[in-house]
């Protein structure tokens, strides 16, 4: 039997968890030095008015929170597949390949690449995998094929809460002021698209930036953002896919603000 374990960076709801066999490991949170550990989409209470005026930092899970899992689900022959938010945003997928050491091949770890509606769309694929019979060396292999047809663009309102948590890297192009709100995208890295000026050039930038062949779309927000825009907007060029909708937990809000907004989305090819 094969499980996959991932992390709350996922966005999976408790219902998600339960109907996919998930397994889930915490990522942790910050406000003002007391740490919180982030549970399933809609259960972290009201954690946008803790966070507001407080000092925050998010941490990566240790090594030791995915060993015991580890344990727990190859017992018996049984086998892991852990997929976790992007190596190149956060430690987690390092901490999970130190875990999988003592394993040897009953656990494959999987760099997504992705974050949230990303992640989410990975994670999918794998359990279709699972169903549908495929062994655990196969899915690692087909994940990091299918992974490069998965992409994320977005906007943030500032780009104070990236810059200070590092993963935001890039010269002085990128603008918030006046109506200006920078185009990035998430491939491993953050990236810098452009600059736009104005509601709807931003929703445009967004919404044009997810390519023709397109098959799951997720649009992404944070507390406060209005996306019924870019709703539409999709909705309107994609006719035939439902667009998923989806409000961010506390750990990916300390680093992207209140106010952001983002699709993240997989091709047929």
């Amino acid at each position: 039997m094969i499980t996959i374990v991932t992390d709350t960076s996922v966005g999976y709801s408790r219902a998600e968890i339960e109907s996919r066999g998930v397994r889930l490991v915490s990522l942790a949170y910050f406000i003002s030095g007391i740490s919180y550990s982030e549970q399933p989409r809609g259960e972290n209470g009201n954690f946008v008015q803790k966070m507001r005026g407080k000092l925050l930092k998010t941490s990566q899970p240790v090594p030791l929170a995915f060993t015991k899992l580890f344990e727990e689900l190859t017992q018996n022959g049984g086998e892991v597949l852990c997929v976790t938010l992007s190596g190149a945003l956060s430690g987690t997928y390092s901490s999970a390949v130190r875990a999988a050491e003592p394993f040897g091949k009953s656990v494959r770890v999987v760099d997504s690449g992705s974050v949230n509606g990303g992640l989410h769309l990975l994670v999918d694929e794998a359990v279709n995998m699972i169903v549908g019979g495929l062994s655990l060396d196969e899915i690692g292999k087909n994940l990091e094929s299918i992974k490069n047809k998965i992409g994320t663009v977005f906007t943030v309102e500032s780009l104070e809460p990236l810059k200070k948590g590092g993963r935001l890297v890039i010269g002085g192009a990128v603008s918030t002021t006046l109506n200006t709100r920078p185009i990035l995208t998430l491939f491993d890295n953050i990236q810098f698209i452009g600059n736009v000026r104005g509601i709807k050039p931003r929703v445009k930038a967004l919404v044009s930036a997810v390519p023709d062949t397109a098959r799951r779309i997720f649009l992404m927000k944070s507390e406060g953002a209005d996306t019924s825009l870019v709703e539409a907007e999709l909705s309107a060029r994609f006719p035939h896919i439902k667009i998923h909708l989806r409000t961010i937990g506390p750990v990916l809000t300390v680093h992207v603000g209140e106010g952001a907004m983002g699709i993240a989305y997989i091709t047929k090819y």
